[in-house]
């Protein structure tokens, strides 16, 4: 028998699917062919084993490091990414604009008195507790109690977009009055950020306004940042000219 006849029939052979004269023909040929055996025996082996050199799997093992460095700053990458859009669109980065933000201001006022209070804190000290005529517990005004007249403004903004948020921040200059009181000036600040309503908005029909109310005593003053520039408004000037219009 040939030995290229035997060797495609070696794959059968190792199978044991051969008949047996071919098997005698075949075991015969392998024991006088050495090239065939070679062959057979290879081919016989139930397990190869591939042994890489250390030096191969090193550079492998920098890869799939490098690879799974890859796969994190991509996950990182694109959450920080999502977070980004998400706070553009719904919480809100930049300030409206000037030119889409109107608002009109309303000049009233308000009784108020400020009284030492009956409960103690947690430290067993008794305070004092601020009153206005919003305050259920305003009336009857306690004997002895100077009532004061304090000047308010409210601010109603209205942004052109379908619905705003809004970041308020409040500073305190603090000084004694001439009466020899501590007395504080506030200086509020405030951003407008137009952004997409979120399905759980409550704030009903016109998501886009906001009211903002403001003490108008002298000194006092309310920023506004936009996008474009900042308006200060000195709130203790703006009542005065309000009430001058009336």
């Amino acid at each position: 028998m040939k030995c290229n006849i035997v060797k495609d029939l070696l794959p059968l052979y190792c199978d044991k699917l051969t008949s047996e004269d071919s098997n005698e023909e075949i075991e015969k040929h392998l024991s006088e062919c050495a090239d065939c055996k070679t062959v057979y025996e290879s081919m016989n082996k139930k397990e190869d084993v591939i042994k890489v050199p250390d030096k191969d799997v090193k550079p492998l093992k920098k890869v799939k490091k490098r690879t799974k460095l890859k796969v994190i700053a991509a996950i990182l990458g694109t959450a920080a990414v999502l977070f980004g859009v998400f706070m553009f669109v719904f919480w809100g980065v930049i300030p409206i604009s000037s030119y889409k933000l109107n608002y009109s201001v309303d000049a009233y006022e308000v009784k108020s008195y400020t009284v030492k209070s009956d409960v103690p804190d947690e430290n067993g000290e008794y305070g004092y507790v601020y009153r206005t005529e919003f305050n259920d517990d305003f009336y009857p005004i306690p004997d002895g109690v100077k009532v004061k007249t304090e000047r308010r403004l409210t601010f109603e903004f209205y942004g052109d977009c379908s619905c705003t948020n809004e970041r308020f921040d409040t500073k305190y200059d603090y000084y004694v009055n001439d009466e020899g009181i501590n007395d504080m000036k506030i200086h509020d600040h405030l951003w407008i950020y137009p952004v997409v309503k979120l399905p759980f908005d409550d704030r009903g029909k016109y998501p886009n306004q906001y009211s903002k109310g403001c003490i108008a005593n002298e000194g006092n003053t309310l920023t506004i940042h936009y996008r474009d520039r900042t308006e200060t408004i000195d709130l203790y000037q703006l009542y005065d000219k309000i009430k001058n219009q009336k």
